[in-house]
């Protein structure tokens, strides 16, 4: 597995997290709360960075997932996307921290009977102390044929909004036929700078539609620290207070109109605290966009 703490120290981030401020970054979230923004057609927002599915949650570590969830709950991330056993491992550490209010948690159900989808909801919601889930996710080769349980279930009141979630372009196409019903409140797919698909129809149905968009696959479960190891990030990466590899490409995906929230996975609070960085100070315009997919395209040659 890749080590992110060695593309931390290349970037020019190696201080401790943890202690003082000492980067841009850093006196940033030392000041402010996570920045947010709107959940169309809603009075309601989103901060724009979330936690994915950590190998943390799957593998049931209650010690572990307790430091990472407090670290970007303490900063004011909401959005912790799980799945499986995931959900519960999660739903735990949100009892234990009396944080289920504040916490907007993505879900999965699938590939079962309703009844037992039921079950696993109201498992999740007494667990973790809320009173309906925040976003029910289907899969399209499970959940796309069930849609209309979905529905049922925002009409009932069991969830709060309901969405598409898939990492892979191959399915865009599926997802967009249910988007087009009008009924569809988040979907989630995978967009960075070497996975720029979503930016030809996805995105911008998803904006037309009034959709909000999750991104997974930031960095595309490690290539991208591949690809970035040994080099020093750009200087002109201040320009949009970017101090680290993980914030140049995630101010990349922020910097699309129609995003709301990316999704990064880690088990280090450290990482946590670096991604949530990201999160503050300038994004790249399109001309910068462009310039950060010719720099890292320079590198992969």
């Amino acid at each position: 597995m890749t080590n992110r703490r060695e593309f931390l120290k290349t970037s020019g981030a190696a201080a401790t997290v943890l202690a003082a401020p000492a980067t841009w970054s850093e006196v940033a979230m030392a000041q402010a709360m996570l920045p947010s923004r709107p959940i169309p057609g809603t009075d309601e927002s989103l901060p724009i960075i979330g936690l994915g599915n950590s190998s943390v949650f799957a593998s049931g570590d209650m010690a572990a997932s307790l430091d990472v969830i407090r670290t970007f709950h303490e900063r004011g991330g909401a959005y912790i996307d799980c799945v499986a056993v995931s959900r519960f491992v999660v739903a735990e550490v949100a009892k234990q921290m009396d944080a289920g209010a504040d916490l907007f948690l993505g879900t999965y159900f699938m590939d079962a009977d309703e009844s037992q989808l039921r079950e696993e909801a109201q498992r999740i919601l007494e667990t973790a102390g809320k009173e309906k889930l925040d976003l029910a996710h289907a899969w399209p080769e499970f959940g796309i044929e069930n849609w209309d349980m979905f529905r049922r279930w925002k009409a009932e009141g069991l969830t709060k909004y309901i969405g598409l979630s898939r990492h892979q372009s191959s399915y865009y196409e599926s997802m967009m036929g249910v988007m087009e019903t009008d009924t569809v409140d988040f979907i989630q797919v995978n967009y960075s700078p070497f996975e720029r698909e979503a930016e030809e129809r996805i995105l911008p149905m998803a904006m037309d539609r009034g959709i909000a968009v999750n991104i997974n696959r930031p960095f595309q479960n490690g290539d991208y620290f591949k690809l970035v190891r040994g080099h020093e990030l750009p200087e002109w990466a201040a320009e949009f207070n970017a101090t680290s590899w993980a914030q140049f490409a995630l101010k990349f995906i922020l910097s699309h109109p129609a995003v709301n929230c990316v999704l990064t996975e880690t088990s280090n609070p450290d990482h946590a605290l670096d991604n949530i960085s990201a999160g503050f100070g300038a994004m790249p315009d399109m001309e910068t966009r462009e310039r950060i997919y010719a720099h890292l395209k320079s590198l992969q040659a």
